[in-house]
């Protein structure tokens, strides 16, 4: 007997009693596409994957008798006729041999050509809804052109891929599972990926169904546990990559089983006395609505009144015989299934009394009437037996996952009941036994439909918003009383989920870190509605995981503004976060500390030097798993207005200090002067410099030279500014723009300007010397005059050199003065 807890769709025929179960894999096909190759464990690839360094077969047989490449050779030396493996393809001339997957590939690698002759001519394709290999062999969906896969024979769906074009799928999906029934799903990064701006998403979903389900891992780690699948049923899944908000899809899934649960608890257990046997008691039973695996057997225990010791028996029927008890004893029994898992719930006990010839009627149950919410029945025994109460269990199904049950205990021999805070228009099943001196009755069983129509399920959406809430919202009827539901796998939220009730429709339910959820939501009040679909959450993972989407908003020379969101959205408390630099050319390092709730943070890192090469780690405080990022901050500007006079036999060039206009430049540092020889194609160092000018000398004519001029590089040239530029050709007739010409005019002008200016002021000064002094020694002479003039004469005389002095045997002497002829020295 089979009991199994999914639909036929997405449960395949059991394995064997006490076999393992084992991961589901797709057959092999039995062979391959054209310009496929075919793995030792039968799995087919591209031809393009054969030989290429990587792995791709399970087996390693695509690497297998590769050929091995020796530098300085060009090719390999011809074999002998008949020695080529089955792997390989002969050529006709030099009978070299040549893997098979090179046959027609579209390149010549026989000398003579003959790997390509007499192939399949391409075909003439049309792919509108897809992308068309070059060689016109395949149509391809759009989400394979770039997605890291050679799906073309000829590759060309991976070439000239863009940041547009590109697919990021992760690649190697595979899972595992464990004795808990959780999944482990590993996989691949795709290649180029970024680990900081990208997340994993996991999609699933039923065999048979359509739509996907999804679970946020909210990491960049390329593993996943999923613990919310349902017990022995066969899914599809499939990992996709989320960059910032831009989803790449992917069709390529995996299909997996779930491994077996533990069973529900067997119901409508019933006991009655063998009537040709003392000692002998009869029990049958139901097996559990959901088993969750398959039922290997049952396990029935049974203990005497006073007794804590219970005794057990195995059937793998429904049904069984309890032998050898004590005539005139209480007996207590109860039944649970097993299944791979394990043992599972137990069923509700019963008991009865070894008396032989009593035999307990079942209890009579009558439908009173019924309404949209209620249902009213009345209980009897039919017998002179002492009754001291009735056990009454009423089943009702929502979910064909899950068979909801009440349990009501009446005391009395009589009674009427009306249960209240039913569904409209839903079965019900009522079952009751009756506790009697000699032990429970059989059951007895009334089935009713309630009356009016049943209510729609609520439509729930929940997602995490911190590491320990989860945000429920729903939509359906108001002025209601609604339950949330929730646990951390299936078989715990129909068995013993947590909840909580609420007036509204939406809550915020506080739960544990780091966990999987499932939750519902349903009606509870005044009437108990049907269930929501269960949704899945991923709690976010605790702040031991890195800062999200680090980038760097501004770049200068002295700062950058970088930008990082929190491990999580909505922290519920201050977070602490070290932003470590790294100064890579200086080989320093700086620690800055971020103290802040936001979920998006912008910090400006400060007094970074101009064209400097940085590594900047984000991580929280307590030094869990970091985000890096390079920058390079803008360099010191080019110098201004470079300047050439050309002299006979050398140039100068002469520009404005870059300390005008950079107030990060120190003269001390100075510049570097670079010349860029056209003819010869060569770039020589000339020489640093702390001046504005640099000569050059040695230049031949008929070369063309550039002139670059920058802030002299530091650290071995990790640190320099940009440089200015300017052409010079020793014939003139090297300019190659009238720039250059419109500049090397404007430049001799702005050199020889000023100095002529500076020439005429020191003209004017030095006349106005010459003017001065003249005055001075016209009024020197005069004085001197009329000291020696004589009114009588008429003129001034000087007798002998006595007067001016002995010492001065050759001083002139003045002959004579007057008013009408002029003084004469002689």
């Amino acid at each position: 007997m089979l009991h199994r807890g999914c639909t036929p769709a997405s449960c395949t025929s059991p394995p064997r009693m006490g076999s393992p179960v084992l991961p589901i894999t797709t057959a092999m096909p039995p062979t391959c596409l054209p310009n496929h190759f075919r793995c030792g464990s039968g799995a087919c690839i591209t031809n393009s994957w054969v030989c290429d360094g990587y792995r791709d077969c399970a087996d390693g047989s695509d690497e297998d008798a590769c050929p091995t490449s020796h530098p300085n050779v060009s090719s390999s030396p011809p074999a002998p006729r008949g020695r080529c493996s089955r792997a390989e393809f002969e050529c006709q001339q030099l009978h070299k041999c040549i893997p098979n997957w090179k046959r027609c590939d579209g390149r010549r690698d026989c000398q003579d050509g003959t790997d390509e002759r007499n192939c399949p001519t391409h075909s003439s394709l049309s792919c509108p809804q897809g992308f068309r290999c070059e060689d016109g062999e395949a149509c391809l969906l759009v989400t394979e052109r770039c997605d890291g896969y050679l799906d073309c024979s000829d590759g060309s769906d991976e070439r000239n891929c863009t940041d547009d074009t590109i697919v990021y799928k992760v690649q190697n999906l595979q899972w595992t599972a464990d004795f808990s029934g959780a999944i482990t799903l590993t996989w691949a990064r795709p290649k180029k990926m970024s680990s900081t701006s990208c997340v994993y998403n996991v999609y699933y979903r039923m065999v048979g169904e359509s739509i996907w389900k999804v679970l946020e891992t909210h990491s960049n780690k390329t593993s996943s546990m999923l613990k919310v699948l349902k017990p022995d049923c066969t899914y599809q899944v499939k990992v996709q990559v989320q960059c910032l908000s831009r989803v790449y899809n992917t069709n390529d899934f995996i299909t997996l089983r779930v491994p077996e649960g533990l069973p529900d608890a067997p119901f409508n257990l019933q006991l009655a006395l063998k009537k040709e046997a003392e000692g002998v008691v009869l029990c049958s039973w139901s097996a559990p609505v959901n088993a969750h695996g398959l039922i290997r057997e049952f396990i029935v225990e049974y203990s005497s009144s006073g007794s804590k010791e219970w005794s057990s028996l195995r059937t793998t029927k429904n049904y069984t015989e309890i032998k050898n008890l004590q005539v005139n004893t209480l007996y207590t029994v109860r039944v649970a299934a097993v299944t791979s898992r394990g043992v599972g719930n137990w069923s509700i006990s019963k008991s009865i009394t070894t008396i032989k010839g009593k035999v307990i009627p079942p209890p009579v149950i009558r439908i009173e009437g019924y309404t949209e919410d209620s249902i009213s029945f009345s209980l009897k025994m039919n017998t002179n037996i002492k009754v001291s109460g009735y056990v009454v269990n009423i089943y009702w199904t929502f979910d064909a996952h899950r068979q909801e049950r009440r349990t009501l205990t009446i005391e009395g021999e009589k009674s009427v009941q009306k249960v209240a805070n039913l569904t409209a228009q839903t079965p019900y099943e009522i079952s009751a036994w009756a506790k009697t001196e000699l032990g429970d009755s059989p059951l007895s069983f009334v089935h009713v439909v309630t009356s009016g129509t049943r209510p729609i399920p609520p439509s729930l959406k929940a997602r995490a918003i911190n590491q320990t809430a989860v945000e429920c919202t729903w939509t359906g009827p108001r002025d209601v009383v609604y339950g949330i539901f929730y646990a951390t796998s299936f078989l715990e939220l129909y068995r013993s989920p947590h909840n909580t009730t609420t007036t509204f429709h939406n809550a915020t339910v506080i739960v544990q870190r780091d966990e999987q959820y499932l939750f519902l939501v349903r009606v509870m009040s005044p009437y108990q509605g049907p269930p929501s679909d269960y949704v899945v959450v991923k709690m976010i993972p605790d702040n031991r995981l890195p800062p999200r989407h680090l980038h760097a908003v501004l770049t200068g020379k002295t700062f950058a503004v970088i930008k990082w969101e929190s491990p999580y959205d909505s922290p519920d408390q201050d977070m602490l976060y070290a932003v470590a630099v790294k100064d890579l050319v200086r080989k320093t390092d700086k620690i800055y500390k971020v103290k802040t709730r936001n979920s998006t943070v912008e910090y400006t890192i400060k007094k970074l030097e101009p064209g400097g090469k940085y590594h900047v780690i984000v991580q929280l405080g307590n030094m869990s798993k970091e985000s890096s990022m390079m920058i390079n901050t803008v360099p010191l500007s080019a110098p201004d207005a470079l300047k050439i006079i050309a002299e006979n036999d050398h140039i100068l060039l002469f520009w404005k200090s870059l300390a005008l206009k950079e107030s990060n430049f120190n003269e001390s540092r100075g510049y570097e002067v670079l010349m860029f020889d056209s003819l010869v194609n060569r770039t020589a160092y000339l020489g640093n410099t702390t001046e504005n000018f640099f000569k050059v000398s040695n230049l031949k004519i008929g070369h063309n030279y550039s002139f670059a001029v920058r802030a002299r590089c530091l650290y071995g040239g990790q640190m320099c500014g940009e440089p200015a530029t300017l052409l010079y050709d020793e014939l003139g007739a090297g300019e190659d723009s009238s720039e250059s010409k419109i500049g090397r005019s404007t430049d001799v002008a702005a050199i020889v300007v000023p100095i002529l200016f500076l020439l005429l002021v020191a003209l004017g000064a030095g006349f106005v010397v010459l003017y001065t002094r003249h005055r001075r020694l016209q009024s020197s002479f005069t004085a001197f005059a009329n000291s020696h003039y004589s009114s009588r004469l008429g003129s001034a005389i000087f007798s002998s050199g006595d007067d001016l002095g002995d010492e001065d045997d050759e001083a002139p002497m003045i002959t004579g003065f007057s008013d009408d002829v002029p003084m004469v020295i002689a």
